[in-house]
């Protein structure tokens, strides 16, 4: 019953690239770990559900547990989140749930799945592996809200999400899926300075783009986050680098001094990752015509993205990530994948001592001054036009289940996913009339 609660509501995971949250739940764990670290730094969406959402999330998560079968359910996040405990913590005792909180640290990446896992069960997940092959599923404090509503008969069509930064009134907004960035930027009193760029999501995992890009974007699913920025910053300048530009300095400039392999998260845990290594392979090789099945090349696609190497542990301000990222970009259209193998796995003695605190993220980054923004109120808006991609999860783009002069209902099926894809069905997040169908579906309010 929950499980087709959730198939038909459409629910994909809140914090990470959607995988569909169905597809997950589809099997039986020993642990049911609720990721509630709000793992990058400036975002305060999952903030907002824990403090006013707690009895709704608390019981979505013993229902999941329930349909896990699990014996431990685990709320993790950060010990210096005293309010957002303290909501959990007495949604817990008031329903009797049997759920307990985890407290981490404070330090980045403490949401990675893996790196959670770790921390919570002290188990290591096989390089190239899922949690649950260790006994683990994992989902964000907001998909457990997700949940709860597909319980009440309610579909995912709005979303919950921070919009702060260089922007007058820093908010929580609660729009349809499809907003525009523009009417999300309107809604908090528009940008501070004239010439910006954009953060689609957190500062060390998010999608950058320019003020030119930023009126193409919509709201979707996965959104977490939107951070405006000056243009000039350390993240601008990742952006303005290409492949070449990386490659000819790193194979110049990289004194393999190991920090982006010693500061790697998953090294941390104990996989057999080293970025100093495949930018040492740089300099023998000709890219890309010799990326191949080699083993060095093939620890790239242990790389999370997480963005240490680079905006932290390089002193030569090289780009480790973006290489990995490229190499995984080549060796999958080879087709070539990680092979497990069941090498013992060590963490690191080192790895308590040098976890990364959120600041000096935003130190390096030029975002310090955003730090401690109130970012509390929340701003339901509706708006009169929306966009919505036909796909914003891992898998298959869904067919639409509608044409151009149809009328709508918000939560009426409008993208439906192929029979036997991996994906998850789209809804109209507003009411009105269908205007336009292809990659997108447009819908405009009723009566504009």
């Amino acid at each position: 019953m929950l499980l087709e609660q959730i198939t038909s509501a459409g629910i994909v995971g809140c914090g990470g690239a959607g995988f569909p949250t169905a597809v997950k739940y589809n099997t039986e764990a020993e642990y049911f770990i609720i990721n509630a670290a709000e793992c990058e730094p400036l975002l305060k969406t999952d903030h907002y559900v824990m403090n006013h959402y707690a009895h709704e999330c608390v019981q979505a998560i013993a229902a999941v547990g329930q349909l896990l079968k699990a014996k431990h359910l685990v709320i993790a996040t950060k010990g210096h989140y005293t309010k957002e405990i303290a909501a959990l913590e007495k949604a817990i005792q008031e329903q009797g749930a049997p759920i307990s909180i985890f407290k981490m640290k404070n330090f980045y990446p403490a949401g990675d799945e893996q790196v959670m896992v770790f921390e919570v069960t002290g188990r290591t997940v096989p390089p190239g592996g899922i949690p649950i092959e260790v006994g683990c599923v994992i989902s964000n404090i907001s998909t457990m809200l997700n949940i709860y509503q597909a319980q009440q008969g309610i579909s995912v069509t709005h979303k919950l999400l921070t919009i702060t930064g260089a922007v007058k009134e820093p908010k929580i907004l609660e729009v349809p899926i499809g907003t525009s960035f523009d009417d999300c930027l309107a809604l908090a009193g528009g940008a501070t300075i004239d010439d910006f760029m954009f953060i689609n999501g957190g500062p060390m995992m998010g999608k950058t783009g320019t003020k030119e890009d930023f009126s193409q974007q919509v709201v979707t699913k996965t959104t977490s986050g939107i951070i405006i920025m000056e243009k000039r910053d350390f993240i601008y300048e990742l952006l303005e680098k290409e492949i070449p530009q990386m490659i000819n300095k790193a194979r110049t400039s990289c004194i393999q001094c190991r920090l982006c392999t010693e500061l790697c998260p998953r090294y941390q845990i104990g996989h057999p990752i080293h970025p100093h290594r495949v930018m040492r392979h740089l300099t023998i090789t000709d890219i890309p015509d010799d990326i191949d099945d080699d083993p060095i090349w093939k620890e790239a696609l242990l790389c999370c993205e997480c963005g240490i190497c680079e905006a932290i542990a390089c002193p030569m301000d090289l780009l480790p990530r973006q290489v990995n990222i490229y190499v995984k970009q080549r060796l999958a259209e080879k087709g070539i994948r990680y092979q497990k193998d069941d090498k013992p796995l060590t963490p690191t003695l080192m790895r308590e001592y040098q976890q990364v605190p959120p600041v000096k993220i935003l130190l390096k980054d030029g975002l310090k001054q955003y730090a401690d923004l109130k970012v509390e109120e929340l701003h339901k808006h509706e708006a009169s036009s929306v966009n919505i991609p036909l796909k914003m999860h891992i898998g298959a783009p869904c067919e639409p289940a509608i044409q151009v002069g149809d009328q709508v209902k918000v939560g009426d099926l409008i993208g439906r996913k192929p029979e036997k894809a991996l994906g998850a069905d789209i809804h109209a997040s507003i009411a009105g009339t269908v205007t336009a169908v292809a990659e997108s579906i447009t819908i405009e309010r009723r009566g504009n």
